[in-house]
């Protein structure tokens, strides 16, 4: 089904649910926009608070802030806030327990939701009607919900305008070298599997820093994140900068703006970095980076998700949607892979000065 507005005299109301991890808000957030320039649509984003810090305000789209759903009494909250309004479309953008739980509590003539190959957690039980389905990139399939609307997908998804804010550069008292290359590392992905190793971090630091990069850690503030990133920084010969949980959420993509390269496994900070042009060395093994990778710009990163699918999947085959569950699987990336990366990226970046 294609849901054609064009004819139509009053805007159509879309609601679009994807509560907040870092990346996969990011990654919805170019089509999320593309909707709001759309005259036919009225949109809003049930989201949590994270959401709307991190993004800031996005121009003709409304936010309907919810708590985080994980029991009854926040359920009838989101129940409470959702009440009042009735949405021509839900864009079920997210396959999980949480958001399903919040849809129950959504109003909307139509609810759409992902294909089944990409469905989990009874997601086919809370939606109407499907995407098409494909093996592609985040980016794309959030674009999918928005040809169910009618709508072309354009060649080159853009998040111009994201993280709007009155910050130009509220960090001049960790004193970032101006005169220097800006190596970000994030070490510390939300689930520990995604983790490199602390000993390859350093070596990689190590070798930066010999090659006169300015290398600065990067991170929030949960205490596995604060110890492992600290590890890291204490090992390095000439210790990194480390703002591991110094910087708020909302100044994020504000810090990120000021490297020159990011170094990280499959987290949140890998597609700030991607939306704000940043090169990205992303290290990637448990997941595919052509599904959850920097978008349309993986050149820069290490991939061992098809040899790590081979020796650590149970069918030992290559699953464009598989996630690789076994610790050793991060262990497939060596040092000398990145540092190839690293100085291929120089290299690239020392061309585009001179062009």
């Amino acid at each position: 089904m294609s849901v054609k507005n064009s004819n139509l005299s009053e805007p159509q109301t879309v609601a679009v649910l994807r509560l907040s991890a870092i990346g996969d808000v990011v990654l919805c957030a170019s089509m999320v926009m593309h909707l709001s320039k759309c005259s036919g649509f009225k949109v809003f984003w049930i989201t949590t608070i994270q959401t709307k810090e991190l993004l800031g305000e996005i121009p003709a789209v409304e936010y309907i802030i919810i708590p985080k759903p994980k029991n009854l009494r926040t359920f009838f909250e989101c129940k409470r806030i959702l009440k009042n309004y009735t949405f021509d479309f839900l864009l079920l953008a997210q396959a999980s327990f949480s958001a399903h739980f919040v849809s129950l509590c959504i109003n909307s003539k139509l609810k759409i939701g992902f294909d089944s190959r990409r469905s989990k957690d009874l997601h086919r039980l809370f939606i109407e009607d499907r995407i098409s389905q494909a093996e592609e990139h985040f980016v794309d399939a959030y674009y999918s919900f928005s040809e169910k609307l009618g709508l072309d997908t354009p060649d080159a998804p853009s998040w111009n305008g994201l993280f709007n804010s009155n910050l130009t550069n509220p960090f001049h008292q960790f004193n970032l070298p101006a005169d220097k290359l800006l190596l970000f590392v994030n070490p510390s992905s939300s689930k520990l599997e995604r983790n490199w190793d602390a000993y390859s971090y350093v070596s990689v630091i190590n070798y930066a820093h010999k090659n006169g990069l300015c290398v600065v850690i990067i991170g929030g503030n949960k205490v596995n994140e604060l110890k492992f990133n600290q590890q890291v920084t204490s090992g390095c010969e000439n210790p990194p900068i480390n703002l591991t949980g110094k910087i708020k959420l909302s100044e994020l993509p504000q810090l990120i703006k000021l490297c020159d390269i990011l170094m990280a496994p499959d987290t949140g900070a890998v597609h700030i970095a991607t939306a704000l042009k940043i090169p990205v060395i992303g290290l990637f093994a448990v997941a595919n980076p052509d599904l959850t990778g920097p978008y349309r710009s993986s050149q820069f990163s290490v991939n061992r998700f098809e040899l790590a699918c081979e020796k650590f999947s149970k069918s030992k085959k290559f699953n464009f949607f598989g996630r690789i569950h076994d610790s050793r699987a991060m262990a497939l990336i060596k040092v000398e892979d990145v540092t190839a990366k690293l100085d291929q990226l120089i290299r690239y970046i020392s061309e585009e000065a001179k062009s």
